[in-house]
């Protein structure tokens, strides 16, 4: 029988991330799977081994299949040299799992469609131990975490579904035995949580504070302090290893999206929780290709969602720059139409609609939609129009937006994010 699309897309999926290295995770595993000496470090072979590898990664971003725009090499370039310095960030610093610290993404953490409504952080857990969370709820309007086993989701919770205090504080047990209220499995496997903030109102909302404490019996680790050459021979392998997959797996995933959906979004939203989404939510990718003469018109009803959000991403699947451009809209943001209906328009020069996606000098890259907690999933409809023409494939009601007030909107878009990195406990 032949498969359908959407089993297509999955199996597809499933082999472009069948080498799991590209999750940072098995950097801590290095021990279990990398090679290296201590007389591989001490003499500089593992050194050298790791800059040689690093230096070639020149050809993969250079290939001829991809797109040779200055802007999209130089994303390239950047982006190459940014799953460097993230990699050498679990590395190098203390992440483990028997003290284990909130792991903030509040750098440049750009890969796989990162959103931009998002502030995300990262514990390394046991599937053998017992930790408590503790928070404030804040006003922050989605609050999730995802337990998984490398990219198995093994199990999801978000903050509406837990007991708080009357200051909004709360505290989760994560592993152990079964407890009625506010507790998450530890299931075989698990290996690190995820925890996921979208910001709707970007001007009022903040984030919450969390702090995870390990609460069981569980042996503390017993190092010495002094670095083994060996460990750190092996670390630099893994290092080296994780990026070269990372590239492999961002490029061949930009690639199909191009080969089958530019311009066009898949007929079935996608949530498969074998391959590390929530859930709790949908979402659907696909490749945009806009020429300066030419509008692509986004059209969708508005779905009965917790949240939801469209936004623009480079060739190398990174959210462009949504702090100084409206490249991404979500539902707080967004300006619904009378009848229901979504429209957006992703055009290089300003069209004066509300719902501009502005690609940032990008003539192609990716786009992705994301409905949380959704009653339903429909999928966006995309269309080339004329940008002279644009106005006649418009709502008639589509108000006209100004420089001025544009210019209004950006700056509350970069303090908003200025805010949401700094993390301010208010």
């Amino acid at each position: 029988m032949a498969r359908s699309p959407q089993e297509d897309d999955v199996a597809l999926g499933a082999q472009l991330i069948r080498n799991d290295k590209w999750l940072n995770w098995n950097i801590l595993r290095a021990d279990e799977w990398a090679e290296g000496t201590s007389a591989d470090l001490l003499g500089g072979g593992a050194w050298r081994r790791f800059c040689e590898r690093l230096g070639a990664l020149e050809a993969r971003i250079r290939n001829t299949a991809l797109p040779d725009d200055a802007a999209t090499r130089a994303d390239g370039f950047r982006h190459v040299a940014m799953l460097v310095r993230n990699a050498l960030d679990v590395a190098l610093e203390d992440v483990d799992p028997q003290r284990p610290t909130i792991r903030w993404a509040d750098r440049r953490n750009k890969f796989g469609w990162d959103c931009p409504d998002a502030l995300y952080a990262t514990i390394p857990v046991r599937d053998d131990a017992v930790y408590r969370l503790r928070g404030r709820r804040g006003n922050v309007h989605f609050l999730g975490l995802q337990v998984a086993a490398g990219i198995r989701t093994l199990a999801n919770e978000h903050a509406d579904q837990w007991d708080l205090d009357a200051a909004g504080r709360f505290e989760l047990v994560i592993g152990g035995p079964p407890r009625m209220r506010n507790w998450m499995p530890l299931d075989a496997g698990a290996c690190w949580i995820f925890v996921r903030q979208f910001f709707y109102d970007w001007e009022h909302e903040r984030p919450s504070p969390l702090w995870i404490d390990r609460i069981d019996d569980g042996a503390p680790n017993s190092a010495s302090g002094l670095l083994d050459p060996g460990f750190f021979a092996r670390r630099l392998d893994a290092v080296a290893t994780h990026v070269e997959a990372s590239l492999d797996l961002w490029v061949a995933g930009a690639c199909a999206l191009r080969d089958r959906y530019t311009n066009a979004f898949p007929a079935e939203a996608f949530g498969g929780t074998a391959m590390g989404a929530q859930q709790h939510q949908s979402a659907g990718t696909c490749y945009y290709r806009v020429a300066p003469d030419e509008a692509l018109l986004v059209e969708v009803p508005v779905p009965r969602a917790k949240y939801w959000s469209i936004d623009l991403c480079n060739f190398w699947l990174e959210s462009l720059d949504y702090a100084t451009h409206q490249s991404s809209l979500n539902g707080h943001q967004a300006a619904v139409d009378p009848d229901g209906v979504f429209r957006a328009v992703v055009a290089h020069g300003d069209p004066g609609v509300p719902n501009w996606l502005d690609p940032v000098g990008h003539d192609e890259g990716s786009m992705i939609y994301r409905w949380n907690l959704a009653e339903e999933t429909p999928i966006p409809r995309l269309r080339l129009v004329p940008l002279a023409s644009l106005r006649e494939h418009l709502h008639p009601d589509t108000r006209r937006v100004t420089p001025a007030e544009r210019a209004r909107v950006i700056a509350a878009r970069r303090e908003g994010v200025r805010r949401r990195f700094a993390r301010p406990d208010w």
